[in-house]
């Protein structure tokens, strides 16, 4: 198949959903299709740019920051790709294509041009569904109509997580919705930590609220001195954090790693002792499943799709969000108990290595866009898949 993804985030750019649709693509390709990959851009960044095998076609468009977009950023990217998107269209006839995000992104899909014929499925992250992101409310119900649109016209809107899946029906019920995880690639054994460096504790997340760092903070000036904590990510909510952090006393033993790139963060991975989620909201963690991969304990608020990844007991610990008296006591008990942080560490990689392998995600997307095609060629695609 020759396919379009098409994504307003790309490494380094925005969160998960980038890296996630970047490793999505890179497998398609190992799989021996070919894959244009329309995306925003800088204008230090090449125009076009072949990455593992990807042909990468770049667009200019405002962005607030690394990882935040805005309504202007993101319109501009609508505007701006649209006509490169119908010009690749034209010049390579694609099979079908692949949206990340239903907005943004799906909007592109309405447009004019000869991609409309095409079949098409919608990825939802998260903050493109109504409900799931309470600042984002009055844009969902002004755009309704237009989500109901975007979502109706694909072959198959896909969510990754039960949870989003389950917050998306109750928009538009009638549109079935698949559910298709995210991955994580395997990495090598964690580095471990000497006794006495004390526990490190680890979280890679923008810096807004929803993000429950402040919660995590507060957690941490309950815990005994010897755990410390690595902030990695950037956002608006910086500067009150590293407030609040001084008010609780803990400002020496809370390290704001700003933005790291891929590189950087799997050097905080293999060094860490801990990794926590403490999100109010979210759908299917790409750091939390990134941790896991790298053998991680986890500890995770009990929200979303989170419940789905997190076994409490088994491969991690849970709390409710926003307890700061549940996450501190979970934090003391892994920091007390070595050999329960190796346990959720042998189980974490066992689990991502046989549910979560980045090529067993996209055999999955690959059987939707082969029954997009045509029923016999998905029934063919499976007959393959299944003696490969």
């Amino acid at each position: 198949m020759r396919l379009a993804f098409v994504n307003y985030e790309f490494p380094p750019d925005g969160g998960g959903a980038g890296y996630a649709s970047l490793a999505l693509a890179r497998e398609f390709v190992a799989l021996g299709h070919q894959i244009d990959f329309v995306t925003r851009g800088t204008r230090e960044a090449p125009h076009t740019e072949t990455i593992d095998g990807i042909c990468v076609h770049r667009v200019h468009a405002h962005r607030r920051s690394v990882h935040e977009s805005g309504m202007l950023g993101a319109l501009l990217f609508v505007a701006r790709a649209a006509p490169h998107l119908r010009a690749l269209a034209r010049r390579h006839h694609y099979d079908a294509y692949v949206y990340y995000f239903g907005l943004p992104t799906g909007l592109l899909s309405l447009v004019p041009g000869p991609h409309r014929g095409r079949p098409y499925l919608v990825s939802l992250r998260g903050s493109d569904v109504p409900g799931f992101e309470p600042s984002l409310h009055w844009l969902h119900r002004l755009l309704r109509p237009i989500s109901h649109r975007v979502w109706h016209r694909a072959h198959r809107v896909v969510a990754n997580s039960e949870a989003l899946r389950t917050l998306a029906l109750t928009s538009f019920p009638e549109i079935p919705v698949a559910v298709i995880p995210n991955g994580a690639a395997p990495t090598p054994p964690r580095t471990q930590t000497r006794a006495e460096n004390g526990v490190r504790v680890l979280t890679v997340a923008r810096l807004i609220a929803r993000k429950g760092l402040d919660t995590l903070i507060a957690a941490l000036a309950r815990t005994p001195r010897e755990v410390s904590l690595d902030i990695a990510g950037e956002g608006p909510a910086r500067d009150a954090l590293m407030r609040l952090a001084a008010e609780r006393g803990v400002a020496d033993r809370v390290r704001f790693r700003g933005f790291v790139d891929h590189a950087g963060l799997a050097s905080l991975y293999a060094h860490a002792d801990v990794f926590v989620l403490a999100s109010i909201a979210e759908s299917c963690s790409m750091a939390l499943l990134e941790a896991m991969s790298a053998g991680l304990p986890v500890i995770a608020s009990r929200t979303g799709g989170t419940v789905e990844l997190v076994d409490h007991g088994a491969n991690g610990l849970l709390f409710t969000p926003k307890d700061v008296g549940e996450l501190a006591d979970a934090l003391t008990t892994l920091a007390d108990n070595a050999p329960l942080r190796q346990r959720f560490s042998d189980r974490n990689r066992m689990l991502v290595r046989e549910r979560h392998s980045w090529r067993a995600i996209a055999l999955q997307y690959e059987t939707l866009l082969a029954e997009a095609l045509s029923p016999e060629r998905a029934s063919a695609h499976r007959k393959i898949r299944s003696v490969a």
